[in-house]
């Protein structure tokens, strides 16, 4: 089955202020684990293939309103024959777990913008309380980014050790240790251990390029 794939780039850093890298950059993949699934059934009857894109390019074109209404920041979505797959994120209070209501008023509005029901699937990513997906030491800060390298883990099969440039995405925090005190992003992080909760997409560059919801710092 041929699948139309649309990765939204969400900016990073910024509180949405500065950029440097995007939030789902074009060049994209996992970085932790499996995000918690919260699946829609798909039993309504499916437009055509071009139907489902015109519906995905309808939601994607109002997504900030859709974020303002439900707190819920679009990781990426992408189209089928069968439906319209997507996968978001608790945004704000990114730490939430959104109910079952909270995902059903979601899916009532995006009927709503679409004009009509559709087959719709719906993945929920949650944060914070798994591993991180980048751990490591701050090596160097860039504008609202930093350099996080794992010594003690190799990029690959290469002697180049883990490396991700890693900024904050528009709601995202930096952190102490004890997670009261949010810090600034400044060379005064440099040298510090780092534990970067990310969004799940990476640019693999080398350094790789990634955003995060939460960087905690010792």
């Amino acid at each position: 089955m041929k699948k139309l794939i649309v990765v939204l780039l969400a900016a990073l850093l910024s509180g949405c202020g500065a950029r440097a890298p995007d939030d789902n950059p074009a060049a994209a993949a996992p970085v932790s684990p499996s995000p918690v699934a919260s699946s829609m059934p798909l039993d309504i009857p499916s437009p055509s293939s071009t139907g489902m894109q015109a519906i995905q390019d309808t939601l994607t074109g109002q997504w900030e309103e859709l974020r303002e209404k439900h707190a819920l920041e679009l990781q990426f979505v992408y189209s089928t024959e069968d439906a319209v797959h997507m996968e978001v994120r608790p945004y704000g209070e990114f730490e939430r777990a959104p109910t079952e209501a909270d995902i059903e008023a979601f899916k009532a509005s995006l009927f709503e913008l679409a004009g009509e029901p559709f087959p719709v699937d719906i993945t929920v990513r949650e944060c914070c309380e798994g591993e991180p997906a980048v751990v490591g030491k701050i090596e160097s800060v860039d504008g609202r980014r930093v350099l996080i390298v794992n010594e003690n883990k190799k990029n690959g099969n290469t002697d180049d050790p883990e490396a991700f440039w890693v900024g904050l995405t528009a709601d995202g925090k930096l952190l102490s240790g004890d997670g009261r005190e949010e810090l600034d992003v400044d060379d005064s992080l440099v040298g510090k251990e780092a534990r970067a909760w990310t969004t799940g997409l990476v640019n693999q560059s080398y350094p790789g390029q990634t955003s995060a919801v939460k960087i905690v710092v010792e």
